[in-house]
């Protein structure tokens, strides 16, 4: 099967589970995208790569949540690409107005030209999040451990992001961030993520 076609298949896989449960139990729904800016850690204004996500997730009234997403990473300067797609999920803690959300998952690392299909990773993220009045929320933080399953792919590639939320109307919010990556215990870049989601 062509790569693209393998893509998608995975794609479809990853976003049925998410999806499915929806008619089943209540909650709400969110498609969501995202372009981050990866700059070069010691030059700001030096562009390393530019990505593009898009997600889907599904939060359940027992605080428990679903979410698929695949993300394009386009090498600045370069002919050079990656695609991560991964799905996993996660549970939400309501500590008064404050909010934590701990998740985990798996994904696939796709390379440009390896055979054929790259390697998997696993995951795990933390995220705190404090409304600031019913349009503003601030996202505390955001951290995320991922390493590929077999440590001599060079997978290790932690994150550490905080950023603000504006809600928009019932359905509609868009999103801020900074973040700051690391490749095998080194700096690997600082981005700066603009998102947008759609809520039903």
């Amino acid at each position: 099967m062509p790569a693209p076609r393998r893509l998608l298949a995975l794609v479809a896989i990853l976003a049925a589970p998410t999806l499915a449960p929806a008619a089943a139990l209540a909650g709400s729904t969110s498609i969501g995208g995202a372009f981050t800016t990866e700059r070069a850690v010691d030059a700001f204004a030096d562009t390393t790569s530019s990505d593009w996500q898009i997600d889907v997730a599904h939060s359940f009234d027992n605080k428990f949540s679903l979410a698929g997403s695949v993300k394009y990473y386009d090498t600045a300067g370069t002919s050079d690409y990656k695609v991560n797609a991964q799905f996993g999920g996660g549970y939400t803690w309501e500590l008064g107005t404050f909010a934590l959300t701990a998740g985990a998952g798996v994904g696939q690392h796709f390379v440009q030209d390896d055979d054929p299909w790259s390697f998997p990773y696993y995951y795990f993220t933390l995220a705190g999040a404090l409304p600031l009045g019913e349009k503003w929320t601030w996202n505390v933080f955001r951290l995320r451990y991922r390493n590929a399953f077999d440590n001599s792919n060079g997978y290790n590639t932690p994150e550490a992001a905080m950023g603000v939320t504006y809600r928009v109307d019932a359905h509609n919010s868009v999103s801020l961030y900074i973040e700051r990556d690391w490749t095998n215990g080194q700096p690997a870049y600082d981005g700066i993520e603009i998102g947008y989601r759609y809520s039903f």
